[in-house]
């Protein structure tokens, strides 16, 4: 296992590092191509078989040719993040482990997961592997460093021949922290996997709730309530379905600056559908 240290050089350097997290949007910007994930829902339900004539994509108020669109299907690396402070009961930390093991068994063989855990440090209990997925949460420590978790969850290097998601969970309120909520956020806007938080809110507050809110609308992503940790398999099961059925958009930015954020909005025409699609990304000089 790899621990990090909340306070530490590790974890100060990897935060430093993602001031300028732009190994995914240097990427996109290089190839002079962005990739946008867009869910589209009905309720609940995801909308299969839209073209890329339904979409309308806008950058900065522009709207743009989408050149490529799919269902993709890339194989995916799913990052799981779970809250393992002394909130979680002995009950609680086997309906995790439970649903660790149900995302494995929803995986394809091609794909690959990790599982992080954090208190007031963050471990990496297992590195990127195929399923089955199976890791032992039965140790507990003090704290809940969960904007550390948050950011480090951010800061990911970009495989070009895979896709990634995380599936991030707690159920409490952040106490042991080194990073701030403004400082998570802004890291948010670097990076180009969507994070869907997964909150049990017996016990999570509201300021947990807003920073969650926020990242998952940032990237893309959702936010997922419920009322007890026996319902995390479904919740899982669903996120990655979601994510695995989203469409993506590819286009060239065309009539706008290549540096600095870009606005993005994507809307599928003449229908009332939820679009899920991340905020905007940041273009460097150059690029």
């Amino acid at each position: 296992m790899r621990a990090i240290a909340a306070a530490g050089c590790a974890i100060v350097a990897i935060g430093l590092s993602a001031t300028r997290p732009a190994g995914q949007v240097r990427y996109r910007a290089q190839a002079s191509v962005v990739v946008v994930d867009v869910a589209v829902t009905d309720g609940r339900k995801p909308v299969p078989n839209l073209m890329r004539e339904d979409f309308e994509l806008r950058d900065n108020g522009v709207v743009q040719e989408i050149l490529d669109f799919s269902r993709e299907t890339l194989p995916l690396d799913v990052a799981i993040v779970i809250d393992i402070s002394g909130s979680m009961t002995p009950t609680d930390r086997t309906a995790v482990m439970r649903a660790i093991e149900q995302v494995g068994g929803a995986l394809r063989d091609q794909d690959r997961a990790s599982v992080t855990t954090f208190d007031s440090r963050i471990v990496q209990r297992s590195a990127l592997q195929p399923p089955p997925l199976r890791v032992d949460l039965q140790a507990v420590g003090p704290g809940t460093s969960v904007l550390d978790a948050l950011l480090l969850s951010l800061v990911t290097a970009p495989p070009i021949d895979r896709r990634q998601f995380v599936l991030f969970m707690t159920d409490g309120q952040d106490t042991s922290s080194y990073f701030d909520a403004r400082t998570v956020l802004e890291t948010a806007k670097h990076a180009g996997a969507p994070v869907t938080i997964v909150l049990v809110p017996d016990r999570s507050n509201s300021a947990t709730r807003d920073v969650g809110t926020s990242l998952a609308r940032t990237t893309g992503g959702e936010v997922i309530e419920l009322k007890r940790h026996a319902e995390l398999g479904g919740a899982f099961r669903t996120a990655l379905e979601n994510f695995r059925t989203s469409y993506m958009l590819r286009y060239t930015p065309t009539g706008v600056a290549r540096e600095g954020w870009h606005d993005l909005t994507v809307s599928v025409r003449g229908r009332k559908y939820d679009v899920r699609a991340r905020r905007g990304y940041v273009g460097w000089p150059g690029s």
